[in-house]
């Protein structure tokens, strides 16, 4: 399903062009695989899970620096809840869990990513404070800095994921769908987890 080619939408440095390459190229894509996670963690759950795919609608100028699909369990919209994101920036794949700086009631979640600390390092995740933004960094090195902002900061996020480089091997062979996925699931889990402890 997804290819090193999925990176061509990139190359069109124009709003329409690129939003068009986005709809006909990745969206469908992300549909595709969005549903079959969905199947997935429904079963898995045994609840319900909510998928939106970027529309970017409020871009009047500048064309899209990425694009992704969400999926969280409030039908009511994703940004103000914990969430999990798979998208492409220009020169990566990403699979981000977020809590974004204006998350409903943000404090009650200090407490649960400081005890996180652990396994979000050995789990190998990057981490960062910016969601807009593709890099991450590296937990055993950043996680007490990346928290410290959080819990200080109002402006800033807290995110925990994975990268994959367009020119890295694996994406050079192709067939890297199922790594996707189950790096996926894996975050998936710390949102499940998060949510039974706040309710949004």
């Amino acid at each position: 399903m997804f290819k090193k080619n999925d990176f061509e939408v990139f190359e069109d440095d124009t709003l329409s062009g690129r939003l068009q390459l986005i709809r006909q190229q990745l969206d469908p894509k992300f549909q595709k695989f969005g549903d079959e996670l969905l199947s997935a963690l429904e079963e898995k759950y045994q609840s319900k899970f909510y998928m939106k795919i970027a529309k970017h609608q409020r871009r009047t100028k500048n064309p899209p620096p990425d694009t992704w699909l969400a999926i969280n369990q409030n039908k009511r919209g994703y940004k103000k809840t914990p969430h999990v994101e798979l998208g492409l920036w220009p020169d990566r794949y990403f699979i981000t869990f977020s809590l974004l700086a204006d998350i409903n009631k943000r404090p009650e979640y200090y407490p649960i990513i400081q005890d996180l600390e652990k396994r979000i390092i050995d789990g190998g995740w990057g981490v960062s404070n910016d969601h807009t933004q593709p890099e991450l960094f590296t937990a055993s090195d950043s996680y007490k800095k990346i928290l410290k902002r959080y819990t200080s900061v109002k402006s800033s996020d807290f995110v925990i994921g994975f990268t994959l480089n367009k020119d890295s091997e694996i994406v050079e062979r192709g067939d890297f769908d199922k790594l996707l996925f189950d790096k996926f699931m894996k975050l998936v889990q710390f949102m499940v987890e998060i949510n039974e402890q706040v309710a949004n």
